[in-house]
C-alpha cells in the first residue's frame, strides 16, 4: 500500500515538474547545510579518540590565580600518582622536537617526552616491537624511543627491521624499540607532535627537572576509574593538592587541580563557533521547510476537487494524509540525497581549506552516524513541510469543493500561508543579523594593530641538536654565524632572533616588581609573557621604542641584567606613566634569578593573535640566558626563531638562507617556515572559515524567504484575479492595484522584521562571546539588516504586484 502511494506520488510529481524541482532543490539546500555541519560536529565534538574507552581519558592540570596555564611539576605528578584513588593510572608528557640525520635529508621531527605509563594509560599496544618500561625511564638509562607509523613509513619504508635500529636524533644515538599503531590518534592525527615518543627522565634526568617542585613543565593525562566522574576526580585531586600545599607551602600554596576530558582540552573554544554555525544550518532547514510547506499548500488547494472526489467515493481522511505525506517523503528523500551529495562536496572543501583551521580535520567525513543523521533529517523535514498541508487537504469541505472550481476553493489557506512566510522572514532576519554582527566583528578584528609590521618578513626556527650543541658557547656561536650570513645576503634589510616570534611560541613567567610587598608564595606572583630577543628583533619587526633604549649587543652575561617592558606592563604597574617605569627593577621566579633593570619601553605586540586580551610582555637579552643555567632557559638558545626582513617577496630568499645554513652546519634543516603575513592570516583563519559558513547560510535564508514571499504573493494574485478585475472595472487604477499588493506584502515583511529583530535580541547572550569590539545589540546592524530584508521583500512583491496591475477587467470577468 505504501509503495503504491509512492508510485502515485512519483507520477503526480512528474506531471508538475516545476513544483517538484523547486521543492527538491529547496529541501536539498536545507538538508545539505545541516548534513555538512553535522559532519564537522561529529568529527570534532562527538567522535571519540581512537583509544579503548576514550571517554574516560582526562587531562589533569594545575591552576593558580596568576597563571592561566600552570602545567604540573614532575614532583607533584609523582605524588599524585602515588596518592590518588580515582584514576586507573596517570602519565606525564613534555613537548619534544629535534632533528634526525643519517636517513636521507636531515628532517625536523616533533614528538613528546613521556613517562612509561603513557601508553598503558591510553590503552594501546605497539604495531611492532614494544614500549619502554619504568626501568628505561630513569636517569642514565639507555636511549630508546618509539616512532609513529607515519615516520616509519616515510623514513624507513615500513621496514620491520627498524626495531633495534640506531638513529641519530638531536646529536645522540637512540634505538628504535617500537612502532605505534597506524590509527594512533593523540590530539588528532593532523597534530604534528606524534612523530616519536621518548622517556621523559631518560632524557631530562636533571636535578632541576626532577626535583624542582616550583617548575611546572609537564602536562598530565589520566584514565578515570569506571563510575568516577570528572567532578568527583577534581574533588579528590584537590584534597591531595591541599595536603601538598600544607607540606610544601613555598611552592604549592594556592594551587588547585582541574580535571576535564581529553577531547574538550583539544577542541577548546572551537565548540562555540561550531554550535553557532549549527544553529544557522538549522534555521536554513526551517526556512526551507516553511517554503516547501507553502508550495505544497498552494498545490494542495488546486487539488481540492480531486481530494473531495476521493473522500466522496469512500476514501478516508487518513488515506489522504498518508498519500500526501508519501509525496512529501519522496520530495524530502530526493532532496536529502542531493543534500548528502552537497555534503560530500562540503567535506572536500573543509579538507582543502580547513587544515590548521578545524580541529581533527582528518576525522571529518561522511560515515554511518552522518548518514543516520541525514535520514533523521529527511524524516523530520517530511513532517515539518508535509504534515500541515496534508492535514489541511484531508479536511477539505467535500460539498463546497465539488461545487466550486479548483481556482477558488483554496482561499481558506491564505492565513496559514501568510503565517508561514512571516516565519520564514523572521528566521531569515535572525540569521542575517547574526551573520552581520560576525562580519562587523571580523572587520573590527582586521583593524587591530598587531604591534609589528608583518610585510616582507620571513620567519623560521633554528633547532640545534641537544647533544651536539651541549654548551651555550657552541649554540651562541652557531646562531650568531647564521645571523651574520643571512644579514649579508643581497636584499636582506634586517635579521632579528627571538625565543618566540609573534603568533608563535609563547612563554609565561611569574615575576616580581621591586618595591612591592612580596607574597610568601611565588604562585601568587603576577604573570607576564617573556621572551629572549637580540638587539635587532624590535627594529626588524617594526616594534616601536616608546622610551629609554633598545637592547644592545653589549647586554651579555658579563653586564648588568636588563629588560624591556611593553606599554601594557607600564599601564598595569605605573598607570601608563613611562617615566616612572624606567630604572625600576624586576626579577623572575627561579633559583638565583637576578634583578633586571627596565631600560626601555616598547609597544605592545599581539603574540596570542588579534583577538587576545592584552597581556603584559617583557623582553630579555638573549645573551643573558646563561645567567639562569640552573633551569631550562638554555633550551631557547638551541631553538631560536629568526625574523628576516627582505626587500622582495620573502619566500624567494629561502634557497639562499638554506644555502647559508648548510655552510654553518650541513645537518640542520629549517623549521616552522612561514612569513609573518601568513601567520597573521592563519591567526584569523578559524573565524574567517566560520564566518564564511554562517554568511552563506544567511544569503541562502534570505533568498529562500524572497522566493517564498514571491510565491505567496503570486499565488494570491492568481486567486484574486476576479476581485482585481472588478476593482478595476469600477474605477481602480493600475497604480492603486500595485500599491494594494505591495502594501499587503510589506505588512508581512514588517511583521517578520519585528519578530526577527526580537528573536535576534534573545540570541545575544550566545553571540556575545564570539564578537570583538561589537555589541550584540548594535543598532546599526539591526537597522541595516532590517532595511535590507524590507527591500528584498518589496522586490519579491513587485512582480506579482505588477502582474496584478496589468489585469484586464473584461478578460478577468470573462474567465470567471
Amino acid at each position: 500500500m505504501f509503495l503504491s502511494d509512492l508510485r502515485y506520488s512519483a507520477r503526480a510529481l512528474q506531471k508538475n515538474p516545476a513544483f517538484a524541482i523547486l521543492a527538491i532543490v529547496t529541501i536539498a539546500l536545507g538538508i545539505g547545510a545541516n548534513t555538512s555541519i553535522f559532519t564537522a560536529v561529529n568529527g570534532v565534538l562527538l567522535k571519540s579518540f581512537s583509544f579503548p574507552e576514550a571517554e574516560r581519558l582526562v587531562v589533569v592540570n594545575c591552576a593558580s590565580k596568576s597563571l592561566s596555564d600552570v602545567g604540573v611539576s614532575y614532583r607533584d605528578y609523582l605524588d599524585w600518582r602515588s596518592e590518588q584513588r580515582v584514576f586507573v593510572d596517570l602519565a606525564a608528557r613534555f613537548p619534544a622536537g629535534g632533528i634526525i640525520i643519517g636517513i636521507g635529508e636531515p628532517e625536523r621531527v616533533f614528538g613528546r617526552y613521556v613517562t612509561a605509563s603513557f601508553f598503558s594509560t591510553l590503552g594501546i599496544q605497539p604495531q611492532i616491537g614494544r614500549f619502554f618500561g619504568e626501568d628505561e625511564d630513569k636517569a642514565g638509562a639507555a636511549h630508546v624511543l618509539v616512532i609513529s607509523d607515519a615516520l616509519w613509513r616515510r623514513s624507513f619504508n615500513a621496514d620491520p627491521a627498524v626495531i633495534g635500529r640506531a638513529i641519530n636524533f638531536n646529536g645522540a644515538i637512540w634505538t628504535v624499540i617500537g612502532v605505534l599503531p597506524a590509527n594512533f590518534d593523540f590530539y588528532g592525527r593532523s597534530n604534528g607532535n606524534n612523530d616519536m615518543f621518548l622517556p621523559i627522565i631518560g632524557t631530562f634526568g636533571k636535578e632541576s627537572f626532577v626535583n624542582d617542585r616550583a617548575s611546572h613543565p609537564c602536562a598530565v593525562i589520566a584514565r578515570l576509574r569506571p563510575g568516577v566522574s570528572d567532578r568527583e576526580a577534581t574533588t579528590a585531586m584537590n584534597t591531595i593538592a591541599a595536603r601538598l600545599a600544607a607540606q610544601y607551602p613555598a611552592t604549592n600554596t594556592g594551587m588547585t587541580v582541574e580535571v576535564h576530558s581529553l577531547l574538550r582540552d583539544f577542541v577548546g573554544e572551537e565548540s562555540k563557533a561550531l554550535l553557532v554555525t549549527s544553529a544557522g544550518a538549522i534555521l536554513v532547514l526551517l526556512i526551507a521547510c516553511a517554503n516547501v510547506a507553502n508550495l505544497t499548500l498552494a498545490r494542495a488547494s488546486t487539488r481540492d476537487r480531486e481530494i473531495a472526489v476521493r473522500l466522496a467515493v469512500g476514501g478516508s481522511r487518513w488515506q489522504i494524509v498518508r498519500l500526501l505525506l508519501s509525496e512529501s517523503l519522496l520530495i524530502a528523500s530526493i532532496g536529502g540525497a542531493l543534500g548528502v551529495l552537497l555534503a560530500f562536496w562540503a567535506v572536500a572543501a573543509f579538507n582543502a581549506i580547513g587544515a590548521h583551521v578545524i580541529a581533527r580535520i582528518d576525522e571529518i567525513g561522511i560515515d554511518v552516524p552522518v548518514l543516520i543523521f541525514s535520514a533523521g533529517t529527511i524524516f523530520l523535514a517530511t513532517l515539518l513541510f508535509g504534515l500541515l498541508p496534508a492535514w489541511k487537504a484531508a479536511h477539505v469541505n467535500v460539498e463546497r469543493a465539488l461545487k466550486a472550481g479548483a481556482r477558488s476553493s483554496g482561499g481558506g489557506l491564505a492565513r496559514v500561508r501568510k503565517t508561514l512566510i512571516v516565519s520564514e522572514l523572521t528566521l531569515a532576519l535572525m540569521l542575517l543579523i547574526s551573520a552581520s554582527l560576525l562580519v562587523k566583528s571580523f572587520w573590527k578584528l582586521m583593524d587591530v594593530n598587531p604591534g609589528f609590521d608583518p610585510a616582507h618578513v620571513q620567519t623560521f626556527r633554528l633547532r640545534l641538536p641537544d647533544f651536539k650543541y651541549d654548551n651555550p658557547e657552541m649554540a651562541v656561536r652557531a646562531v650568531k654565524e647564521l645571523r651574520r650570513r643571512i644579514s649579508e645576503l643581497p636584499g636582506v634589510i634586517g635579521v632579528g632572533i627571538t625565543s618566540g616570534i609573534p603568533l608563535g611560541r609563547i612563554d609565561e613567567e611569574s615575576y616580581w616588581l621591586e618595591g612591592q610587598p612580596e607574597p610568601a608564595n611565588e604562585l601568587q606572583w603576577p604573570a607576564v609573557l617573556s621572551f629572549f630577543v637580540d638587539e635587532d628583533l624590535c627594529r626588524t619587526l617594526g616594534i616601536p621604542l616608546l622610551a629609554g633604549r633598545m637592547l644592545s649587543e653589549r647586554d651579555t652575561d658579563d653586564t648588568p641584567p636588563v629588560v624591556l617592558v611593553d606599554d601594557e606592563f607600564v599601564r598595569v604597574h605605573f598607570g601608563g606613566d613611562i617615566n616612572r617605569a624606567l630604572g625600576r627593577r624586576l626579577r623572575f621566579k627561579g633559583n638565583n634569578e637576578p634583578w633586571r633593570e627596565i631600560v626601555g619601553i616598547v609597544g605592545h605586540v599581539t603574540h596570542y593573535g588579534l583577538e587576545e586580551h592584552a597581556r603584559a610582555e617583557v623582553y630579555k637579552p638573549w645573551l643573558q640566558v646563561r645567567q639562569t643555567m640552573d633551569n631550562l632557559d638554555f633550551h631557547y638558545l638551541r631553538a631560536m626563531d629568526f625574523a628576516v626582513k627582505t626587500a622582495g617577496e620573502p619566500n624567494s630568499y629561502l634557497p639562499a638562507i638554506k644555502a647559508e645554513l648548510r655552510r654553518v652546519d650541513n645537518d640542520l634543516p629549517l623549521g616552522n617556515v612561514a612569513t609573518l603575513e601568513e601567520k597573521l592570516r592563519d591567526s584569523t583563519a578559524t573565524r574567517r572559515f566560520n564566518l564564511g559558513l554562517i554568511s552563506t547560510f544567511a544569503v541562502i535564508a534570505l533568498a529562500l524567504s524572497a522566493v517564498g514571499l514571491y510565491g505567496v504573493m503570486s499565488y494570491g494574485v492568481n486567486q484574486r484575479t476576479t476581485e482585481i478585475g472588478i476593482r478595476m472595472a469600477v474605477g481602480a487604477q493600475p497604480k492603486d492595484v500595485l500599491k494594494l499588493i505591495l502594501r499587503e506584502g510589506l505588512v508581512l515583511a514588517v511583521i517578520g522584521t519585528f519578530l526577527g529583530a526580537s528573536g535576534a535580541l534573545a540570541l545575544t547572550r550566545f553571540l556575545s562571546s564570539l564578537l570583538l569590539g561589537v555589541s550584540a545589540t548594535d543598532p546599526a546592524i539591526y537597522l541595516t539588516t532590517s532595511s535590507l530584508l524590507l527591500v528584498v521583500a518589496l522586490a519579491a512583491c513587485f512582480w506579482p504586484a505588477r502582474k496584478a496591475s496589468a489585469v484586464q477587467p473584461l478578460e478577468a470577468l470573462r474567465y470567471e
